[in-house]
C-alpha cells in the first residue's frame, strides 16, 4: 500500500507514475480524502484538549463551591463526550476510505523500467545459461502427477463438488 505522506509530498511524481502504467491521476483525490481526515482528527484533538480544561475546571469550581458553574462544566463535558464518541466512528469511516483508495492502486514502476503495454515491450537484460533442450516432449506436472499416481483430479472433482 502506498504512503500517503509520500503522495502529499510529491504528487505530479505519483500522477506520472501512474500514467506511466495506463491509469488516470488519483492523487488529488486522494491528498483531498486525506485533508478530510486530518481536519476532522483536528477536530477531535480540540474537542479532547477543551474536555480536559473543562474538567479541571470542574474541580476549581467546586473548590470554590460554585455548583452552578461546576453543573455547567459537567453538561459541557458530557456533552463533548458524547460528539467525540460519534466523532471517533466517523474517524474510523474516514481511514477506512483512504486504506480503500490506497489499497486498490498497484505499484508504481522504476524509473529504469521501459514503458509498455504488455510483455512484448519488455527489454531483455541479460540471461543467464542456456535453455534445456530435451530429445522428448516434457510433460506438466500434473501429467506427471497423474501418470505417477501422485494425483487423482477426478476424485478431488467429486469431493470439492466442482
Amino acid at each position: 500500500m502506498h504512503d500517503i505522506k509520500t503522495i502529499r509530498d510529491n504528487p505530479a511524481a505519483f500522477d506520472a507514475a501512474l500514467a506511466r502504467r495506463g491509469l488516470a491521476p488519483m492523487a488529488a483525490k486522494l491528498i483531498e480524502l486525506d485533508e478530510d481526515r486530518r481536519r476532522h482528527i483536528t477536530a477531535l484533538q480540540d474537542m479532547q484538549a477543551r474536555r480536559n480544561a473543562a474538567s479541571k475546571e470542574i474541580g476549581a469550581a467546586k473548590k470554590a463551591k460554585d455548583e452552578a458553574k461546576a453543573t455547567a462544566l459537567m453538561a459541557e463535558v458530557s456533552e463533548i463526550k458524547d460528539k467525540l464518541t460519534a466523532g471517533e466512528a466517523e474517524e474510523r469511516k474516514l481511514n477506512e476510505a483512504l486504506e480503500a483508495a490506497l489499497a486498490v492502486i498497484p505499484n508504481l514502476p522504476r524509473a529504469d523500467v521501459p514503458d509498455g503495454k504488455d510483455e512484448h515491450d519488455n527489454k531483455e537484460v541479460r540471461k543467464v545459461g542456456t535453455p534445456k533442450t530435451f530429445d522428448f516432449a516434457p510433460k506438466q506436472h500434473f501429467e506427471l502427477g497423474e501418470a505417477l499416481g501422485l494425483m487423482d483430479f477426478e476424485s478431488a472433482a467429486k469431493i470439492s463438488g466442482a
